[in-house]
């Protein structure tokens, strides 16, 4: 990070060796707050730490990215702004004080520096959200891939247009979210051959719900030893979906009652549906809508048959169960670290009767509403 903290010296100077917080006026930092574009004022500033004036208050410890320089429009030129991480110390009547974090000066730390610096580079000056926006991404992913800048800076920088970059960013930010969420930021890593499948095929679409199940995918890969074989399988399952069944998907875990049984597994209960109200949820149509429960059916995420019912499809009404794997897939798709029992909120008997989704209410886009 040798170049960050010329740039400081170079501005704090003569006053640098103390380290002493130096006024400064017309000075900003730009963040991304999870719904918008934030500026807020830089009060003082040193080479260890800044004071921004925000009416926001974290935690001491909260881990803050923060782009920081002249106000104005937000620098290209990395000569000229500084992104940093920081963490809050303290809290003022007008504002925080935050310690730069600075990462150790080895090779990994260079390549994801100057990944960012081309990502940034490569945008237009005028868009200050996606240089943000980007920014942030950039920082997030060097933390859960340290190990990964070459093949996500492929992927990011040839591989996909423009377009699917900012519904890439979109997937990191929301998996960021959902992961600061429950303090579990630090010490987790992410294999970044897995993190490159689920940024380009979740880039793919632009259906808001559909990418908050890509980062609740990305955000579940994240452990504390990269290594997630599940997360493998069910990010191979979920790249086979498309729209509709996802759809059927997230209609029947949602609705059908789970069992707890004595293995500790979460099984449910063969779900009775209206053909024609389930058509009505979904937007599938006729033979369409067959032909996606088949494909449920073969990736084993729903069962054909359940206990009583005599095939899966009659006249008017279905019976279909969704598997282990089915409410597994579910439950990371919303995000889910911990057990499925507190996903699907089990109670005492080890019977509930609807999931709980997490939605990711500071952005739009959450899973699709089911209606009652």
């Amino acid at each position: 990070m040798t170049r960050r903290k010329n740039w400081l010296e170079s501005f704090l100077e003569p006053e640098v060796e103390r380290a002493e917080r130096r006024s400064v006026d017309q000075f900003a930092a730009y963040r991304w707050n999870g719904t918008r574009l934030v500026q807020e004022a830089v009060r003082d500033i040193s080479q260890t730490g800044v004071y921004i004036v925000t009416e926001d208050r974290w935690q001491p410890g909260t881990m803050v990215t923060l782009t920081l320089q002249r106000e104005g429009p937000l620098e290209t030129n990395s000569e000229r702004r500084i992104d940093v991480r920081a963490k809050v110390a303290r809290c003022g009547k007008d504002g925080m004080g935050l310690a730069f974090v600075f990462g150790n000066d080895d090779g990994q730390t260079r390549q994801w520096e100057s990944l960012s610096e081309s990502l940034i580079q490569q945008a237009k000056p005028e868009d200050m959200l996606r240089l943000v926006r980007m920014a942030e991404t950039v920082s997030f992913l060097s933390q859960t891939c340290p190990g990964g800048a070459d093949e996500i800076g492929q992927l990011l920088k040839g591989r996909l247009s423009n377009h699917k970059v900012a519904n890439a960013i979109e997937i990191a930010l929301k998996a960021q979210n959902l992961l600061a969420a429950e303090h579990a930021t630090v010490g987790l890593h992410a294999d970044p051959s897995l993190v490159v499948r689920i940024l380009e095929d979740g880039s793919c679409t632009d259906e808001g719900w559909l990418k908050h199940f890509w980062g609740g995918l990305l955000a579940t890969s994240c452990t504390t030893d990269g290594e997630s074989e599940l997360s493998k399988v069910l990010v191979e399952l979920f790249s086979k979906l498309t729209t509709f069944p996802v759809r059927i998907l997230v209609v029947v875990c949602t609705r059908a009652t789970k069992v707890l049984a004595e293995s500790g597994l979460i099984f449910a209960k063969p779900l009775p549906c209206k053909m024609e109200e389930l058509m009505q949820t979904t937007g599938s149509r006729g033979a369409q809508i067959e032909r996606d429960i088949e494909r449920l059916s073969e990736l084993g995420l729903i069962e054909k048959r359940g206990p009583g019912s005599p095939a899966l499809l009659t006249s008017d009404e279905i019976f279909i169960t969704p598997t282990s794997l089915g409410l597994q897939l579910f439950a990371c798709c919303n995000g889910q670290r911990g057990s499925l029992r507190e996903f699907y909120a089990l109670d005492a008997s080890g019977t509930q009767g609807r999931a709980h989704p997490r939605r990711d209410n500071s952005r739009s886009g959450g899973p699709i509403p089911i209606n009652s």
